[in-house]
This record gives structure tokens, C-alpha cells and sequence, in this order.
């Protein structure tokens, strides 16, 4: 028998401010879980307060139990404040048996590696065993996960502003750089998408064959292409898109693939479109109020985010029929939100940069604050992203690629 005290009671003293709650603990996890029956717990509770009384419950019936943190949600949203002051501004009623859920505390991600370069880092993109970084430099890296420079790729005329792996094996692999002297490259390290897509400052969005070839293509504009173009041709062939998206009224600053037959693009016209990939037409529209700066789809939760001038993160269901309808606001940076990432891993969990120097990571159980701030840029964030494997990736204006490890919760450390 657990020596807890159990009651159904609510007690409010004379001068009305609640002392007990009674509350019914629960959790999805049976490695942890308690007798299901209500107890009475201190209105002013606070995490570390019920961390501590289901560690007290689960070495009373376990004398090998070791203390584990915990958090603690009441109807899917995390606790952040005393218990009667979250039950009062989410109006929960203090009269009744509250349930709340708890789950293993998520830990802070461990940093693990400071990659410099030679000029701002405008994109990321890592797999298991390689990061992929381009940079202001006008070149694309390739690094080890232990920060040993691989290859540098260099080609462009400006700026590389964003990178990509389309295909990797234990030979080869190919990638892209995407670049302001307004080409996308396309090489072959020495390969299950055959096509990629890039937007551009000239509003358009170009799907492409991603498979390697020996012929160049026909050019659409003939003798008369621009000379910019022509310069590009001793980096290699020349090929010319599968189709070309028409649409946006200003640039496109962020697109994807939310999954084999659709496209996503968020565009400073203050929209996010959805394009059937093989008829190019326009399947829907979200609408907001701000340039977007990036988008992220998690296939986990089947939910958009974006990143906007106006220092919010914004969730989006990409099926609505309400276009404007904004699912969940996350607000805590102080600049504009530069990148967005959703874990590949967890549903809940993204990841997100901004020109205030800081990556947040969230978790939207908790939409008022972020789980952890990583404040280790000394200049402006540019871009994030989040490998299977648990690595943080985030670079900045101040030249620097910072990795970090997060193996969540202290039960995956060493899994």
C-alpha cells in the first residue's frame, strides 16, 4: 500500500485561495506508472514538486527505482506554472479530479562541435554519416560529423544559398547547390527521387531531373540566352526544367517535397502553396499576413510550419479548406525567423533559427515557451536542421556551424 494520501476532496481555506487539488496521475510509458486513483496535491504545485511525489510513489513500490524528471501535461498542454494558475487560465475547473499525464523530461541537447568557416553559413542539410553546408564564400562543403572538411565544391559566382542531398549510397552520392548567380548545380560525388524543385527570386518554381546524363539539353531560349548563362557552361551541362510553376507574386524563399507527388513553397507574397507535382497545377493556398521566410512538413504529424518577419512560428494543417486558418502560434524569438525544422523523429519537436542569434527548440505542448534556447551564435542564425540520428544543425553570420547532440529524454542516452 503507497503512503499517499488519498482524497476526493478539494479544500479552500477561509481566505479563499485553493490549498489542495485532487488530481489522478497517468502516463503511456508502464515503466513508470502509478495506481490509478486520485490524490490530493498542494494547489501550488509545480513540476519539480510532482516530479518528486511520482518518484516518491515509484520507489515506494520499486527499491531499485532511480530518480527520474519528469514532465507534466494537463489536457496536451505542458505545465509551466503552479498547478492552480494553469488550471485557471486554461479555465479547468479546480472542483473537480484533474488528470494529469506525465512523461520523461527531455533533455538539453549537448553541443558536440564548432565547424568554422569563411563566410556566413546560409544552408544546412546532414545525414547519418555527412553534413552538407553552403556558404556566402560562393562554395558548398562537405563535412564529417566530426567536423573534418570532406571536399570543398566550388563553382558558382555568387553566393550559395541553399544545399541539398538528392541521392545517397555507399558510392556515390549527388547533391545540389542552389545559388544568386541563378543557377542550381547539380553533382555527383565519387544515387529514390529522380527530380528536385527550386524556387527563385523571379517568383517561379522549376522541377528538374536529378538523374546524371551525358548530353546537355535543349535550351528554351536558343542563341540568345543571357550571358550570364553562358558563362556557366564550362561548369558543365546545361539542362533546362521538367516544368516550370507559376504562381507567386513575389519570391520564393523556401520549397520542399511534403511528400512523392506534392509541392510545397512559402514566398515573401505572403502565401504558402501546395502543387501537384506531376500536372503542375495549384492544389491550395494558405494565406498569412507576413513574408515567409521558410517551411518545414513533418510527415509524423502531417503539419506545416512556417517562419515569418514578424518573429512567429506558425502551424498549418496543409489539408484546410480554410487556407487562413493558423493552427498554433509559437512566439519567443525577437527577430526574424530565418529557418524552421520539424524532427524526423518526433511529432511534437521542431527546431527553429532566427536574426536574434538563437535556435529554439519546441515542443507545441508547450507554445509559450520553447524547451531549450541553444544562444551559442554570436551573429545572426540563417539556417537549421535536424538529422535521424539526433544531431542539431544550426549556421550563422558569424561563420560558424554548431552541432549538437539531443537524445531527447535520459532513456535514449546510449540506446
Amino acid at each position: 500500500m503507497l503512503g499517499v494520501v488519498v482524497s476526493r476532496a478539494t479544500r479552500r481555506p477561509r481566505g479563499g485561495i485553493m490549498a489542495q487539488l485532487t488530481a489522478r496521475f497517468r502516463t503511456e510509458n508502464p515503466r513508470y506508472a502509478v495506481q490509478d486513483v486520485p490524490f490530493s496535491v498542494p494547489a501550488a504545485s509545480e513540476t519539480a514538486d510532482l516530479s518528486q511525489l511520482i518518484n516518491k510513489l515509484l520507489a515506494a513500490g520499486n527499491a531499485d527505482h532511480k530518480y527520474v524528471e519528469f514532465d507534466f501535461l494537463i489536457n496536451g498542454q505542458f505545465l509551466r506554472v503552479p498547478l492552480v494558475t494553469h488550471m485557471e487560465m486554461e479555465n479547468i475547473s479546480t472542483e473537480e479530479v484533474v488528470e494529469i499525464e506525465y512523461v520523461e523530461k527531455y533533455m538539453a541537447p549537448q553541443p558536440e562541435e564548432c565547424i568554422f568557416h569563411d563566410d556566413w553559413i546560409s544552408s544546412v542539410q546532414g545525414t547519418e554519416e555527412w553534413i552538407l553546408t553552403g556558404c556566402y564564400d560562393q562554395t558548398a562543403r562537405i563535412w564529417s560529423l566530426e567536423g573534418r572538411s570532406i571536399m570543398t565544391i566550388a563553382g558558382h559566382t555568387e553566393v550559395v544559398k541553399d544545399v541539398a542531398w538528392v541521392k545517397k549510397d555507399s558510392l556515390s552520392c549527388l547533391l545540389l547547390s542552389a545559388s544568386m548567380d541563378q543557377t542550381v548545380l547539380l553533382w555527383e560525388w565519387n544515387v529514390e527521387k529522380n527530380k528536385f524543385c527550386s524556387g527563385s527570386w523571379d517568383k517561379m518554381l522549376k522541377i528538374w531531373s536529378a538523374v546524371p546524363t551525358d548530353e546537355e539539353d535543349e535550351m528554351e531560349e536558343g542563341a540568345n540566352r543571357p550571358r550570364k548563362k553562358q558563362k556557366t557552361e564550362q561548369l558543365g551541362l546545361t539542362r533546362t526544367p521538367l516544368a516550370t510553376l507559376s504562381g507567386h507574386t513575389e519570391a520564393v524563399s523556401s520549397v520542399l517535397w511534403s511528400d512523392a507527388e506534392e509541392i510545397c513553397s512559402a514566398s515573401w507574397d505572403h502565401t504558402i502553396k501546395l502543387w501537384d507535382a506531376e500536372t503542375g497545377d495549384l492544389k491550395s493556398t494558405l494565406t498569412g499576413n507576413k513574408v515567409f521566410n521558410s517551411v518545414s512538413y513533418s510527415p509524423l504529424c502531417r503539419r506545416l510550419a512556417s517562419g515569418s518577419t514578424d518573429r512567429h512560428i506558425r502551424l498549418w494543417d496543409p489539408r484546410s479548406k480554410d487556407g487562413s486558418l493558423v493552427l498554433l502560434s509559437l512566439t519567443s524569438h525577437t527577430g526574424w525567423v530565418t529557418s524552421v525544422k520539424w524532427s524526423p523523429t518526433h511529432e511534437y519537436q521542431l527546431l527553429s533559427g532566427s536574426l536574434d542569434n538563437i535556435v529554439k527548440l519546441w515542443d507545441t505542448r508547450s507554445c509559450k515557451a520553447p524547451l531549450y534556447d541553444l544562444a551559442a551564435h554570436e551573429d545572426k542564425v540563417l539556417c537549421v536542421d535536424w538529422t535521424d540520428t539526433g544531431l542539431l544543425l544550426s549556421g550563422g553570420a558569424d561563420n560558424k556551424l554548431y552541432c549538437y547532440r539531443y537524445p531527447a529524454t535520459a532513456s535514449d542516452v546510449g540506446a
